[in-house]
């Protein structure tokens, strides 16, 4: 049976998108009828276009029914107007476009592909990674809610350090050789396309392995179809981008695809034995390497103490004792560390080697980055879930004197996890002294909405002394971000430690449909050269 069997006419809300774009390709070479809605025109709307399809520049009206047989979406659309439609169209099959690409994907890899879709399928250059020579270097992925890319930067620093020749694509940047490639704005997990394109590059330089950190979305869309790791490794799972994935199960089964799917037979997989995603992720995997901050496992860390110069633990592996240090803030950073320890043993380097090797480990952009220490702290940390905000708190707070409090400057995205704002406000109120809400990327959502169920939480936790500021106005785009930074450094006094979360390495503020350029570090460089 063919896998357009019984498609003769598709419509494709955000045709524009990249996943929507090859989509659309495909079936336009299969020979299927498509129809697509889109905001703006652009170069792969124009593409498209040109092979016939009609796009109507504008979204869906209310009322408005499709004659076709089925109809495309994205979970990125406005909640309200993916429900209008559907409403509109209830007796069309709707299917979300990641989850179709991943049916596509799926049909090629099983051979239920007819000679046509076969060769549709090739020329629409939706799964160019079947291409890869994978002989060429080792493969390695990371994946997990929080210290994905801290994790996959350590395995990148130790491997380098230790000799080698990685490349590491994570959602800071991409670096082959001493080449660093911008991953642009918001990003993931890149496309297929963009994927191979890097990969081409790595091939290109000789390097030696490739570290690719993972996520929901992308494991979820098949981005890395074609793919097989030779190491896999996750840090944790906790709820996160339910609005997309609907519920903690599913969200949990996408990043299982890493190791159901994307590990090669025989390959390595490490996990963390602290998590509640261990029993899951363990049934896929017949002998997991085990990590732990708590219980007893392949590598374990303990009696860990945070200083302002980093982190001090020890480590126990295989009845032996070692003393490790990092030198970046985080006790979280520890965990992290011993995935990144167990992935690169299996990589040849040895324990003592690599306890060594860490020391010269930077600071990651964005990730608990100090950036002033006297008369106050001054730390950005891209936490934007309750955990991380936890665990950056808890780490910041750490940090200061009896007397020293803790101002927090954050938000939440719009049309994202609505479910965790008011946990991210409760864990603001009771492990900082001062809250200051401010936007981050609302979108087409009202920010003064968002700080409201924020501020809910906020004032359900047990810090009946702390206090709130709110900069929630939206006329003048990046300066309700920057009023409320200001407003930080103003009430910040010796001793004090100032913690903003949300943004960190990102180079945009998007309201509405609009990016406007925004970058916290260079901010807080310019807020720091005036005092």
């Amino acid at each position: 049976m063919e896998f357009t069997d019984n498609l003769k006419k598709v419509v494709i809300l955000g045709i524009g998108g990249k996943a929507s774009f090859y989509v659309a390709r495909f079936l336009n070479l299969a020979g299927i009828e498509l129809v697509g809605y889109d905001l703006q025109k652009s170069e792969r709307t124009e593409d498209l276009e040109k092979l016939g399809v009609k796009i109507n520049y504008r979204n869906p009206k209310k009322g408005e029914s499709f004659d076709s047989d089925m109809f495309l979406y994205s979970n990125d659309l406005p909640q309200a107007l993916q429900k209008q439609v559907k409403d509109d169209n209830r007796d069309i099959k709707a299917v979300e476009i990641g989850a179709f690409y991943r049916e596509i994907i799926e049909s090629f890899k099983n051979e239920d592909m007819s000679k046509e879709e076969i060769e549709a399928f090739r020329k629409s250059n939706i799964g160019p990674l079947f291409d890869v020579d994978q002989n060429k270097m080792r493969y390695i992925a990371v994946t997990g809610t929080d210290g994905k890319t801290t994790t996959c930067t350590m395995i990148y620093h130790l491997l380098k350090e230790a000799g080698f020749k990685p490349a590491l694509i994570t959602t800071v940047a991409a670096y082959i050789a001493d080449e660093q490639i911008d991953t642009g704005l918001h990003t993931t997990t890149p496309s297929s396309q963009d994927m191979y394109d890097l990969i081409k590059k790595t091939e290109e330089k000789n390097c030696t392995h490739i570290i690719i950190e993972t996520t929901s979305h992308g494991l979820q869309q098949a981005r890395l179809a074609g793919l097989k790791m030779d190491s896999v490794g996750y840090t944790n799972i906790t709820p996160e981008h339910l609005d997309y994935h609907g519920n903690w199960e599913s969200y949990l089964d996408a990043k299982a695809l890493l190791v159901k799917e994307y590990l090669k037979e025989g390959g390595n997989a490490v996990l963390n034995l602290d998590d509640e995603s261990f029993r899951h992720l363990s049934q896929f995997v017949s002998k997991p390497i085990t990590y732990s901050l708590k219980k007893e496992a392949d590598l374990q860390a303990s009696d860990i103490e945070e200083q302002d110069s980093g982190v001090s633990f020890n480590l126990l592996y295989k009845d032996k004792k070692y003393k490790g240090k990092l030198p970046i803030l985080g006790k979280c950073n520890v965990s992290n560390f011993l995935c990144a320890l167990a992935i690169c043993q299996k990589e040849g380097l040895e324990l003592e080697e690599m306890l060594d090797l860490i020391k010269s480990f930077k600071t990651i952009s964005g990730r608990m980055e100090v950036f002033q220490r006297k008369p106050f702290y001054v730390i950005i940390d891209h936490a934007h879930t309750s955990n991380s905000i936890k665990m950056a708190l808890e780490s910041t707070r750490s940090l200061l004197h009896r007397d020293g409090k803790v101002i927090h400057v954050f938000g939440c995205a719009g049309h994202r996890d609505f479910y965790k704002r008011e946990e991210m406000g409760k864990v603001s109120n009771e492990l900082s002294d001062i809250s200051i809400l401010t936007a981050e990327d609302p979108r087409f959502e009202d920010l003064k909405s968002i700080n409201d169920q924020i501020e809910e939480g906020w004032r359900k936790g047990s810090n009946r002394n702390g206090e709130l500021y709110r900069f929630d106005y939206t006329d003048r785009d990046v300066e309700v971000r920057r009023d409320a930074i200001v407003k930080a450094f103003e009430i910040a006094k010796e001793g004090d430690a100032i913690l903003l979360t949300g943004k960190a390495h990102e180079q945009s503020l998007c309201f509405g449909q609009t990016e406007y350029p925004w970058s916290e570090t260079e901010e807080v460089k310019a807020l720091l050269s005036k005092e």
